[in-house]
């Protein structure tokens, strides 16, 4: 994001990116380019989907499940939202990873999904969603496309599974879950 965009939106305060009211109230939508590198992806977590050692291999299929997958920015949140946040559970954990790995080789697109389908609003709310291989990860895909699953669309089983492992190895758990 370059200093005309840092001054039309807000500054980061409490690392937390604070916007001024209009922008929120307008309900500004960014674009996949804006997402910083370093900013953090949170993302809920109950107990039986982690185990306690994380093992990628253990790593429960539905938690990353395709083709969208929902996530917080850490731009407007804080690790608590996720757990706070209506329909949330206070026995949830909060576990993050960053743009970049959520990336993953330019096969993932970080998409600000302020205004979510079902539920209610969440400013915060992003999604990730899988890339066609001739798609650009810093442009917007189509929201609601059925789920890439081929190896023509560079989505076979084993390429799921190996992003799957991939963000259980780089993951950071912000908060632990209840038992």
């Amino acid at each position: 994001m370059n200093l005309i965009s840092k001054k039309r939106f807000g500054v980061l305060k409490n690392n937390v990116f604070k916007i001024p009211i209009l922008a929120r109230l307008f309900r500004h939508k960014f674009s996949p380019i804006d997402f910083l590198p370093e900013e953090k992806l949170y993302r809920s977590y109950f107990i039986n989907e982690l185990p306690v050692k994380i093992e990628p291999r253990k790593l429960k299929a539905s938690f990353l499940s395709f083709p969208n997958i929902s996530c917080n920015w850490s731009r407007f949140s804080k690790p608590e939202d996720v757990i706070k946040r209506s329909g949330g559970s206070p026995k949830a954990g909060c576990l993050s990873f960053t743009v970049e790995q959520a990336r993953y080789h330019g096969k993932i697109a970080t998409c600000h999904d302020p205004n979510p389908p079902s539920g209610p609003k969440n400013y915060s709310h992003s999604e990730l969603r899988q890339l066609l291989p001739s798609e650009d990860q810093f442009k917007e895909p189509p929201k609601d496309r059925a789920k890439l699953e081929t190896e023509k669309d560079g989505w076979s089983r084993r390429v799921r599974l190996e992003y799957r492992n991939y963000i259980a190895k780089v993951l950071n758990i912000e908060i632990e879950p209840l038992a």
